[in-house]
């Protein structure tokens, strides 16, 4: 055989060999979509379903974090803040009738679900399941879009907590259908884990008691902490301390705003009060270096406020909270060029532009959205970009379970100027069995999840035992399918 003849042999058979790869591969090519799993195709993911759980505690007794405000520790019966005892079960079909911690499930029709959660003292579920007709048919990726159809039927306080419990799911959703955390498709992460503060329930009113409570959070690791500071429980009965009308205790209630109130402290009176203080922290030794910030001083005047915290300068608060409402910005621009102690205001705020005047005016030193309430995720890294251009910084409230402190790790995450988060200790014991989680909180700090969407497991079979009848994901919310309303802004 020539050499010529030969070549050509050889290049017959190259081909005939390249044709039968390409054979082989046009096979594999049409085996592969068989093998994909097509249950995460983002473009096509449609809503189907948005139900709710109904978290009451054990025995789907009403209640939420342990020892209720101005209610002495351990009340029988209160099961937390604002508890209400035994409660009946639920109209069927309607998905709750009385507000509890409320997480919400929204189904796909791709067998991905996405959950959020409102925050943890009292939302209606109405709250959540208005919303149902303007989310069900949507493409949960689209958050932003979704957001703002039904932003408008949010408000300030717990009604903003509906709409950001949706917005919480649907970021679960979109990153369960890309396989990325929400951190990251909020631009990315400024931290690996999230600073907590710790504010306690001690076991009694008494110093060492409460001395004693934060010593034990110093040690397991919290590098700041909140005390209540309620003026009026400290200074009843001590005569020439605080003033007001005929009937008022004092107590905050559900009674108007603070200039109603007309309740004034004299000098002695923040002076005891700062000696309330210095008290516990003599007893607590060392542990009194940690940083320690104060709230719930009751329905103060404005010029009490600042003469308050005056006095406790001496005793070296790290923030004074919500001395006046988050949205009277000349009383708290008033408070803060006044005094010399940080302040800080915001957990009841919706939206980002509620909190903006207060920021232009610099009005105080800290905004202190809670991540449940002014939103959702992105909200929450709007409003501390905003508040970053007026050099304030961003401390977070909350009270929530591991899915609602999820929720805010990830959107904290992607936020620059942030200072801590609120963590309320003891937890409910169930808590820790609603996800994947384990100890959420380590050494101080919540590490920040790096799985898709919330990057956590939830266990609904531990929610059940939780709720009431009518009250779980397995009933359906389809009183609230043709349940639509007006959608104007303005005429």
């Amino acid at each position: 055989m020539s050499i010529e003849e030969n070549a050509i042999g050889r290049r017959s058979l190259l081909r005939r060999g390249a044709t039968a790869a390409g054979l082989g591969l046009l096979a594999d090519l049409e085996a592969y979509p068989q093998n994909v799993n097509r249950n995460s195709l983002p473009s096509d993911l449609k809503v189907t379903d948005m139900r709710i759980a109904v978290l009451r505690g054990p025995g789907g007794q009403a209640g939420g974090r342990g020892g209720g405000r101005g209610l002495p520790p351990g009340t029988p019966g209160t099961g937390g803040a604002g508890g209400r005892g035994p409660l009946p079960p639920a109209t069927p079909g309607t998905g709750g009738a009385s507000g509890g911690t409320i997480v919400v499930r929204i189904d796909t029709n791709q067998g991905i679900s996405g959950y959020g959660q409102t925050i943890g003292d009292g939302p209606q579920p109405n709250y959540v399941l208005m919303h149902k007709t303007r989310v069900v048919g949507e493409n949960p990726c689209n958050v932003d879009k979704i957001f703002r159809k039904i932003k408008i039927h949010g408000a300030y306080n717990r009604q903003g907590s509906g709409v950001n419990a949706i917005e919480n799911a649907l970021w679960d959703l979109a990153g369960k259908a890309y396989g990325a955390p929400i951190y990251q498709m909020l631009g990315g992460k400024f931290r690996d884990r999230v600073r907590m503060y710790s504010e306690g329930d001690p076991r009694s009113n008494d110093i060492k008691d409460i001395a004693d409570d934060y010593k034990e959070r110093v040690a397991a690791g919290f590098t700041m902490l909140k005390y209540d500071l309620g003026v009026a429980p400290i200074l009843r009965g001590k005569r020439g301390t605080m003033f007001a009308p005929a009937g008022y205790n004092g107590e905050p209630g559900e009674g108007p705003e603070n200039y109603y109130q007309g309740l004034e402290l004299s000098d002695k009176g923040c002076e005891l009060v700062a000696d309330h203080v210095a008290a516990i922290k003599e007893a607590m030794g060392d542990a009194a270096d940690v940083p320690m910030g104060h709230d719930h001083f009751g329905h103060l005047t404005a010029k009490s406020c600042i003469k308050l915290a005056n006095a406790l300068e001496r005793v070296t608060p790290s923030t004074l909270e919500d001395m006046v409402p988050w949205f009277r910005v000349e009383e708290w621009k008033l408070i803060t060029n006044s005094i010399r102690v940080p302040t800080l205001t915001g957990e009841d705020a919706y939206l980002v532009e509620s909190l903006e005047a207060l920021c232009q005016a610099r009005a105080v030193d800290y905004i202190h959205p809670d991540h449940l309430v002014i939103g959702g995720c992105l909200e929450l890294k709007k409003t501390a970009d905003m508040a970053a251009k007026y050099s304030v910084g961003m401390m977070v409230h909350s009270n929530a379970t591991p899915i609602g402190y999820a929720c805010g790790v990830h959107a904290i995450a992607a936020c620059q100027n942030f200072l801590a988060m609120e963590w309320h200790m003891p937890q409910p014991a169930w808590h820790k069995d609603l996800t994947d989680l384990g100890d959420l909180v380590v050494k101080g700090y919540i590490p920040v999840p790096t799985g898709p969407g919330l990057g956590i497991k939830v266990n609904e079979e531990a929610m059940r035992p939780l709720c009431r009848q009518g009250e779980f994901f397995t009933d359906p919310t389809t009183y609230w399918d043709s349940q639509v309303g007006g959608d104007k802004t303005y005429t």
